[in-house]
């Protein structure tokens, strides 16, 4: 007898149901609370904020780009730079759907056309996790301890046990036994390596803080001292996500933690605004962005190339057994 499978997907679709609908009460419940402040306010838009934060992303994305072509080849694959850097723009916007794991099987799928195995995707998509938690834990650490705000110490200690734990997993001696459990154990690693992964991460973690900021100034002059804060929070919430990463749904997760943190430097219902507005603005940069790359290393894309390297590409790091 076949068995049916309706209880657990009628599970999951109730999960996000209900993660969806406690976010956007709480949320509503955040601008209801301080509805008079809106009412009374002059709203007056400042667009200027809006042209940094979208050269910033485009930036960010490339670097994105660039570090996960140097992770594909680290791993050993003999793909062309440009065909990582195609691939990882066509999959990026899915990594805002719920449940987040849907760009990676996005990956696995556009690999497996040119001969790459599903494992060697999947480690490297993990291997870019991980990087990436390192990364937003050192910003947050930073920038948070930094701010002129008060900061409860015992988030600090907590992200920094997490960075620490985070590094001593990153460490290459760590990372070829884990690898050698999954039958990749011919793959050599330098700290270096990682390290500059680290450093290139944690420049796009500081990019994705100052585009909150802008994002903020456009309806809400925040001060310039409390930039520190706000790229803190961006990086904090974003390693925060990671803890929902394999959850059916993380809807409303970022908006609602933003909402609460941006609350110590602007009034709660602008906080919100920020925050909703801020997702928007973000997937419609995806789609802009991504394209604007896509459409720029088209002309380098050699389908045929499945098992040879770009003849004349740039190095983004040493393959396999260099």
């Amino acid at each position: 007898m076949k068995r049916v499978h309706t209880p657990s997907r009628l599970v999951t679709i109730l999960f996000a149901l209900l993660t969806a609908t406690f976010s956007a009460a709480l949320l509503g419940y955040l601008v209801y609370r301080e509805r008079e402040l809106l009412l009374r306010h002059t709203w007056a838009i400042d667009w200027l904020p809006l042209l940094p934060a979208t050269l910033l992303f485009g930036a960010a994305l490339l670097v994105a780009t660039l570090i996960w072509a140097s992770i594909m080849r680290a791993l050993g694959s003999s793909l062309p730079p440009w065909l990582h850097i195609h691939y990882y723009c066509l999959t990026h916007l899915a990594k805002r759907l719920p449940g987040t794991v849907w760009y990676i099987v996005g990956r696995g799928y556009l690999y497996r056309q040119e001969g790459e195995s599903a494992r060697l995707v999947t480690v490297a998509s993990g291997v870019e996790l991980a990087v990436s938690v390192v990364s937003g834990a050192l910003v947050s650490l930073i920038c948070l301890a930094g701010s002129t705000l008060t900061w409860a110490r015992g988030e600090l200690w907590a992200l920094l046990g997490l960075l620490l734990l985070s590094l001593a997993l990153m460490h290459p001696a760590i990372l070829r036994r884990i690898l050698a459990r999954l039958s990749m154990a011919d793959v050599s690693w330098r700290y270096a390596q990682v390290a500059g992964w680290i450093v290139r991460y944690a420049l796009i973690w500081l990019a994705g803080g100052v585009i909150l900021f802008c994002f903020a100034n456009t309806v809400y002059s925040v001060a310039w001292a409390h930039l520190p804060y706000v790229v803190g929070v961006w990086s904090l919430i974003g390693v925060l996500s990671v803890t929902v990463f394999l959850l059916p749904s993380n809807l409303g997760f970022t908006e609602v933690g933003l909402s609460l943190l941006l609350g110590q430097v602007m009034p709660g219902p602008f906080a919100v605004i920020v925050s909703l507005v801020a997702r928007i603005l973000l997937i419609g940069f995806d789609l802009i962005w991504a394209g604007l790359i896509m459409l720029a290393v088209r002309s380098q894309i050699r389908p045929q190339s499945s098992n040879q390297s770009a003849p004349n590409g740039p190095d983004f790091g040493p393959k396999r057994g260099d």
